[in-house]
């Protein structure tokens, strides 16, 4: 007489670990993006304002080693063989050495550095009344140049305006937006405090 065949168990979910199981990954979807958005937010606000520190130090460092004025400006052409500067309404930034002061590039002017834009979301305001332009002279000092007046502050924004985003290593408040001053001397000196930031000579975010 033949055994019968006892069938073997199935693995697997029934409907009620399933249920559980997608409850609990939608409660940890719903703590961890929103962490992780705020962490790419505050990258691509520290390599923005990162990119713009670089470049001052540059154009600085370059014056006083090519004993010539250096300029940085904004650029709607500088990924173009031939860049310019463009004061009204730039776009990247690039810097070059300005040998006659003139902030723009003539013949036998070299193109020392030429950036892209700022990340997506990522503003800039100057100070009022600035044109799009910061000029290094030999001295490593900034100078004026005909254009008009330099900029002397920088405020870097994203949507999400003046919102403390933590706390830095003496508890105070670190702010989402960026404010980038450049001293007497030609120095760059970025704030980050919520209170810096929002007490900027532009006004924060």
């Amino acid at each position: 007489m033949p055994v019968p065949q006892v069938p073997g168990r199935q693995a697997g979910f029934n409907l009620l670990e399933l249920m559980i199981t997608l409850l609990v990954a939608g409660m940890v979807l719903g703590f961890g993006i929103p962490s992780f958005n705020a962490f790419i937010a505050n990258n691509r606000m520290a390599a923005a304002a990162n990119d713009l520190i670089t470049s001052i130090h540059l154009a600085r460092t370059e014056a006083v080693k090519r004993r010539t004025s250096v300029t940085v400006c904004s650029s709607s052409t500088w990924a173009d063989a031939n860049p310019d500067c463009d004061l009204a309404a730039g776009r990247g930034w690039i810097v070059f050495a300005d040998d006659d002061g003139d902030v723009a590039v003539g013949g036998g002017e070299e193109i020392i550095a030429a950036n892209p834009p700022l990340a997506e979301g990522v503003t800039f305001e100057i100070d009022a009344g600035a044109a799009s332009y910061l000029q290094f002279a030999g001295s490593g000092f900034p100078q004026t140049a005909p254009a008009g007046t330099p900029i002397t502050n920088i405020q870097l924004c994203d949507e999400r305006g003046d919102i403390s985003t933590g706390k830095d290593a003496d508890g105070d408040d670190v702010a989402a937006g960026r404010w980038i001053a450049i001293g007497p001397t030609g120095r760059p000196q970025i704030y980050r405090r919520q209170a810096d930031v929002q007490a900027s000579p532009i006004g924060g975010c």
